[in-house]
């Protein structure tokens, strides 16, 4: 445990020092972030035309969000095995042509993961009911519907952070040494993510900085309506975004110290896992 609060310490400080980094990648978050609003009403069935459009506009941000993740975390497992105090600018160009395919690739297999964890959790949601009459038949005593959907919201959301955290250290390992490589890696990031140190920071991060930018965008003060308004809705919204991007880079820089590679390239040093 002593380890995974130094690694904690080492990721805030990096990122404490790197302000034009964390500036650069939230730009980009705020700029994919609004292409992908306006092709999700891009009239797409007007023409042929349109369609063909909108089908490379959708290309278009795949490859910008692989180019970030390629960006980000290639910046991220360099630091992590150099032990550098910050970031700089021409870190986040630092990662090949080969490492970006495998990035793209990698943001593919990922969607299809969620898509079908998703699908997993909208049908078992469905069943509550029938849970609840089940453990009522069977313990004597009223269950409520409502009761067995708490019980799994906390089961998903436990899933969703063991899930995570998984694919976080799995690239993490995946472009810096390949898919061998990772994929050697998996039954070690299983059990990382399930209960140890992995699991502990993607906790960390979503509870901390997924709580606070949870918080600012729901807060609405109340202000005069016009500029006034505008001028709070930015400024919270911005801020918002930059706990994003911070969380992000925490996330992924304290992952990528926890699981160093060794040096024969195949798994993370055990010894700092835990």
């Amino acid at each position: 445990m002593k380890s995974v609060l130094a690694t904690w310490k080492w990721s805030l400080a990096v990122i404490a020092c790197s302000p034009l980094v964390l500036l650069a990648l939230a730009v980009l978050v705020a700029v994919w972030g609004f292409g992908a609003y306006q092709w999700l009403y891009f009239p797409t069935e007007s023409s042929g035309i349109s369609f063909v459009l909108g089908i490379i506009w959708a290309i278009a941000q795949w490859a910008v969000l692989a180019a970030f993740l390629a960006a980000s975390v290639a910046s991220a497992t360099s630091a992590a095995a150099t032990g550098a105090s910050s970031l700089g600018l021409g870190s986040l160009l630092g990662f090949s042509l080969r490492q970006l395919l495998r990035c793209a690739v990698f943001v593919i297999l990922a969607a299809l993961l969620t898509l079908l964890l998703l699908a997993v959790v909208h049908r078992v949601n469905h069943y509550s009911l029938e849970v609840a009459s089940f453990l009522t038949f069977h313990s004597e005593k009223p269950v409520r519907p409502e009761t067995v959907e708490k019980i799994f919201e906390v089961i998903e959301w436990l899933l969703w952070i063991v899930g995570a955290g998984f694919l976080l250290g799995f690239v993490c390992i995946l472009v810096p040494q390949g898919w061998r490589a990772a994929s050697r890696s998996i039954p070690w990031l299983l059990t990382n993510s399930c209960w140890r140190s992995s699991f502990l920071t993607t906790l960390m991060s979503f509870a901390v900085f997924g709580g606070l930018t949870h918080l600012l965008v729901h807060w609405h003060p109340k202000v005069s309506p016009g500029s006034t308004d505008y001028a709070q809705a930015v400024i919270r919204l911005g801020v918002a975004l930059l706990l994003v991007v911070t969380g992000w880079l925490f996330w992924l820089l304290a992952l990528a110290r926890l699981g160093v590679p060794r040096s024969e390239g195949l798994l993370p040093d055990p010894h700092c896992v835990d």
